[in-house]
């Protein structure tokens, strides 16, 4: 899959699941610069990424997805997508 493809699908399901303009999403972006991004919302966009690109996460990885560029690194480097 494409760089582009991938980071477009994460900012698509970014934006749904947190309820933000995908213009507003960064590589940058986590639960310690978004509100909206609550415990309850990062078990959602977990549940989300394992819909979209049909994987099961650990709960190890869940916990260390915690800003775009970590989910992003994750999905390119393990080939889970």
């Amino acid at each position: 899959m494409s760089e582009n493809t991938l980071e477009a699908r994460l900012h698509d399901l970014l934006s749904k699941v947190l309820g933000i303009p995908p213009g507003s999403i960064s590589d940058d972006l986590s639960p310690d610069n978004t509100p909206e991004w609550s415990s309850i919302a990062h078990l959602n966009l977990i549940l989300a990424i394992e819909d979209e690109f049909d994987i099961q996460l650990s709960p190890e990885e869940t916990l260390e997805m915690l800003s775009v560029r970590l989910i992003r690194l994750y999905l390119e480097e393990t080939g889970r997508i």
